[in-house]
């Protein structure tokens, strides 16, 4: 009875009376739920009670396992089992995925060259997903304003298609966004942006005229005399990003075994001989690349770095990069008055007019510039302004000593040909050697194709099932 009372009152809960019509079915219903509270709370002090004398036999156990000196031998082994378990747990959730160390059943002594193709692939997808970007930038750049500042006296009506185009899309935003928290139902929405993009395309004709000679002084600004004048203009860039992405693209294709290929040959073979004809096809495409490379660079370097056709190989190179250092230095001088002419250009003023620089600011911009310690004193000085010409304007572009400054880079920029081929011939060396290790298979796309249908012909037939 002592411990029934105590453990009634020990998980009894007090909770404020509710009044009922019947006093005595309430009173039947408290005293069932006292009986179960008792009835539990004697439950848990019987296991509590039965706990105790288990933890007081543990203890009195221990303690004359110590007493005769084996206690703490005898656990040890418990305790370093459980470490180890805990090790090899820890050490698998710590494991690097496969996909970074190649396959299990590759050769060990390629793991270095998995990796590197691991971060290969990853920076040349970076790379692919910024020259994408840049040329859309470039090419959405360049038809806007070439339709912006088009006069209203021309033939062609590509610039009232534009501002027609830019009207609806403007005004079907601007609608679209406006009522989305109006409570308005889809419907209606979508009536009324297609009333806006309407009214948009129809009113082109209506500020056709707007804005033609800004946007001109702008497209004139960057084609004419700023830093992409010295690219070739925004076609220019757009010509070599667009070069840029194909021989990226080329690149991770060749890493994947994807690129152009002729499967015939290897369906007709045996299947045991796949693999060798595969690591020689890859050896043999790669030097073709590599003499590719070397070929484009030596093209370059003679023609457009006029370095003589006899030099050696180590002496075009080296011409190549002394020119690659004058062409750093103009394009750094031109960013310079790029930054001082975006302020005009923003506020609708020519970049070229007769008060951004005379001739007497040309001579202390060149003193100033180190175009002297560049190119030498004797050849600065054929660019430098005459006494008669120091009050007289003077075009804010760099002039190269010797020659003129505009597509200077783009002999630079051509040097992604040579390059973008060296990239693709060693991405084929290396997946030949991944070849060779086992880290990678054959790939022909007609049966990789089939595979992928066996599949999902297979995963349909268990879902109906």
């Amino acid at each position: 009875m002592g411990k029934r009372s105590k453990g009634r009152g020990k998980g009894r809960k007090h909770r404020p009376a509710i009044k009922r019509r019947d006093p005595e079915a309430k009173r039947a219903r408290r005293d069932a739920s006292e009986h179960e509270r008792a009835a539990q709370a004697v439950d848990e002090d019987t296991e509590e009670s039965a706990d105790e004398e288990l933890e007081e036999l543990d203890e009195d156990e221990h303690d004359e396992r110590v007493s005769d000196g084996g206690g703490e031998d005898e656990e040890a082994p418990t305790s370093d089992a459980g470490d180890d378990a805990g090790d090899d747990e820890g050490s698998a959730d710590e494991a690097i995925p496969e996909s970074e160390v190649g396959r299990p059943d590759g050769a060990q002594w390629a793991l270095p060259l998995v990796k590197l193709e691991h971060k290969w692939t990853w920076l040349e997808t970076r790379l692919l997903f910024v020259a994408l970007l840049g040329l859309t930038f470039v090419l959405c750049l360049f038809f806007a304003l070439r339709g912006m500042k088009e006069p209203l006296e021309a033939e062609e009506a590509a610039g009232t298609i534009f501002r027609a185009m830019v009207g609806a899309g403007v005004l079907g935003g601007v609608v679209r966004l406006a009522t989305r928290k109006r409570g308005l139902k889809d419907m209606h929405r979508n009536v009324l942006t297609v009333v806006a993009v309407i009214i948009g395309l129809a009113t082109a004709k209506l500020w056709r005229g707007v804005g033609i000679d800004y946007f001109a002084g702008v497209f004139d600004w960057l084609q004419e005399g700023s830093t992409l004048t010295l690219m070739g203009g925004l076609k220019g860039i757009s010509t070599r990003l667009t070069m840029t992405v194909a021989l990226i693209g080329a690149s991770l294709a060749a890493a994947v075994g994807g690129h152009i290929n002729i499967d015939v040959v290897v369906r007709l073979i045996p299947a045991r001989v796949r693999k060798p004809v595969a690591i020689l096809g890859g050896v043999a495409t790669a030097m073709v690349c590599l003499a590719a490379s070397w070929g484009l660079f030596d093209h370059i370097a003679v023609a457009e770095y006029h370095v003589r056709a006899d030099k050696t190989a180590g002496e075009k190179i080296s011409g190549v990069t002394e020119d690659l250092g004058d062409q750093f230095f103009i394009w750094r001088k031109q960013a310079g008055l790029d930054i001082g002419a975006i302020p005009n250009v923003v506020v609708g003023k020519r970049w070229n007019a007769d008060d951004r620089m005379n001739g007497r600011q040309w001579n202390e911009w060149l003193d100033s510039g180190g175009f002297s310690e560049r190119f030498g004193k004797a050849e600065v000085e054929a660019i430098r302004a005459t006494d008669e010409d120091l009050d007289l304007p003077r075009l804010p572009l760099v002039v190269l000593p010797g020659g003129e400054a505009r597509g200077m880079l783009l002999h630079g920029m051509d040097l992604i040909f040579p390059l973008g081929f060296l990239m693709i011939g060693l991405r084929f060396l290396l997946r030949a050697l991944l070849l060779i290790a086992g880290h990678v298979d054959v790939k022909i796309e007609a049966e990789d194709s089939d595979d992928d249908e066996v599949a999902a012909a297979d995963a349909a037939t268990e879902e109906v099932s």
